[in-house]
């Protein structure tokens, strides 16, 4: 009985040390670096060879191979950058208290007119940022909601979660090669005669080239169908793809994205200034063709003369970008380049 009681507490004990936390890339890479770097140096590679090779200097070398000895992979996860010392709420609970009551009275008023109503009612001057600071804090709490709860019924917009195909916009990206980062948009459209339609855009900043289409919405379906298109009407593989967070841009267009192995990724909100090739391009559209446009308003025609269109932009239009070439001859241009590295 006594040996049965030993044998089970043994496995508890081979449980027990079973690892279960999830650790992050980083912290993978950094364990992948160091089995390389071991396996240069068992190889008769020198260490400095070995680390300039994979980028890695001599102390955070040490620094990783130390840590990981002594935590395993725990060791390699970065560090907590938190202060030691916190910033430590620098009001009373009273003041807390009364900023909620006036809060609560005047539901849209912001951190500027709730400052001025406080002096007004209790005579003690504060300063707006801590009144923010305690609305942020009574809102994380629930106790009171968002100005635009009030306006249009909801609080804010939960942050998008990237766990499929499509990936965050890094800060700094810059396309340099034909076919990276494709800016992608669409447009709303009024056509006297037709009514509202979307227009959508894709352009490629090193070379300029679009692609236009129109269709009688802006579904995810579309987009998808959208992206066959700008595939036929390039001439260059696209390799990467980057989007606003429109609804038209996830389901079906994702879906196609991953299908098609080309890395999609999405913009932060409220900037049109990165998708700034497109939003051009756009324009062009607006006012060189649909501002012209006078056949007759059905969608066939529309399309057969945006098409028209499309190959005037890509194949005769001059762009002043691109030093007055057209994107057809800009891209001969550069792929005839002796040193060009593209393909």
């Amino acid at each position: 009985m006594q040996q049965k009681r030993i044998l089970s507490s043994q496995r508890l004990y081979h449980i027990s040390t079973i690892d279960e936390t999830e650790y992050s890339k980083e912290c993978w890479e950094r364990k992948e670096k160091l089995e390389k770097i071991k396996l240069l140096l068992q190889e008769g590679c020198s260490e400095e060879v070995a680390l300039d090779a994979l980028g890695i200097t001599r102390s955070t070398y040490y620094r990783w191979k130390k840590k990981y000895k002594l935590f395993g992979l725990a060791g390699l996860e970065n560090e907590s950058r938190c202060p030691i010392k916190l910033r430590k709420a620098s009001w009373t609970s009273e003041t807390e208290d009364r900023i909620y009551h006036l809060r609560k009275k005047y539901r849209l008023f912001g951190k500027q007119k709730i400052t001025v109503l406080y002096e007004r009612e209790y005579g003690i001057k504060i300063s707006q940022s801590m009144v923010g600071r305690i609305i942020s804090k009574l809102v994380k709490k629930n106790k009171i909601f968002p100005v635009q709860f009030y306006l249009y019924g909801k609080k804010d917009k939960k942050k998008r979660v990237f766990d499929g195909h499509a990936q965050r916009w890094k800060s700094g990206m810059k396309a340099i090669k034909p076919g990276e980062l494709v800016q992608v948009d669409h447009a709303t459209i009024h056509i006297p005669g037709y009514g509202y339609a979307k227009h959508f855009t894709a352009t490629c900043p090193t070379t300029k080239y679009a692609a236009y289409q129109i269709y009688q919405e802006a579904t995810s379906k579309n987009a998808a169908d959208f992206l066959e298109f700008m595939k036929n009407t390039f001439p260059f593989p696209i390799s990467s793809i980057q989007v606003d967070g429109g609804s038209e841009f996830r389901a079906w267009f994702e879906d196609a994205c991953k299908k098609a192995q080309i890395p999609l990724f999405v913009l932060p909100p409220r900037s049109p200034e990165l998708n700034g090739n497109v939003e051009r391009a756009n324009g062009t559209a607006k006012y060189e063709f649909y501002a012209q446009y006078e056949k007759l308003p059905n969608l066939h025609l529309l399309r057969k003369n945006l098409y028209k269109f499309n190959l005037f932009y890509n194949f005769e239009r001059p762009h002043q970008g691109i030093g007055l070439l057209t994107p057809s001859q800009f891209f001969r241009k550069i792929n005839m380049r002796p040193e060009s590295h593209m393909y």
